[in-house]
């Protein structure tokens, strides 16, 4: 049809290779381009910062780019949980960590109180990862709290309703 399809047909795979080690570099100028083209789109953030955070070593660059991010999308509650997982798991910085999850939380039952239907299984990733913190610093309290908000939404209730007695036995003693 026109000059790139004709180009296209010129080039084809013959090797499947996952991005491993030093070649998972490769992926990072196209996800900051697409980030430039489009800086609305979240996704671009949270999947650069995941390969950077996990398979680069850079937690950082990850926190740049995903505020870089913030910045365009200044309501995301995707950006927002990824941001969470840098300090929580790479910058070894639970309070921060559980800080932005909070802030993650709040804007994602603002978008959903304003009818934007958020996709529900960031908010279970999110109160996750909450539990997560609560469970590391020992703040049964918040842990119950939060563990009573997962089981709402939670396809695994059963599990979750073992852990909130488990946590209100502690709580009793």
């Amino acid at each position: 049809k026109d000059w790139i399809e004709k180009l296209g047909r010129n080039f084809f795979p013959t090797v499947h290779k996952h991005l491993e080690g030093p070649d998972a570099r490769e992926i990072l100028p196209w996800l900051k381009l697409s980030a430039e083209m489009d800086p609305k789109r979240v996704g671009t953030y949270v999947t650069a910062s995941y390969w950077l955070r996990t398979r680069l070593k850079k937690p950082g660059e990850a926190e740049q780019f995903l505020r870089e991010g913030l910045r365009a999308n200044p309501d995301s509650h995707e950006i927002l949980l990824e941001l969470g997982r840098v300090y929580f798991y790479d910058k070894k910085d639970p309070r921060v960590g559980r800080n932005i999850w909070e802030m993650a939380l709040k804007k994602w039952h603002q978008q959903d109180q304003a009818g934007e239907k958020p996709d529900p299984h960031v908010q279970e990733q999110i109160l996750g990862e909450l539990v997560r913190a609560d469970a590391q610093s020992g703040d049964l309290k918040l842990l119950l709290a939060d563990l009573q908000e997962l089981e709402k939404i939670s396809p695994s209730k059963e599990s979750i309703e073992k852990y909130i007695q488990e946590v209100k036995s502690k709580l009793a003693h």
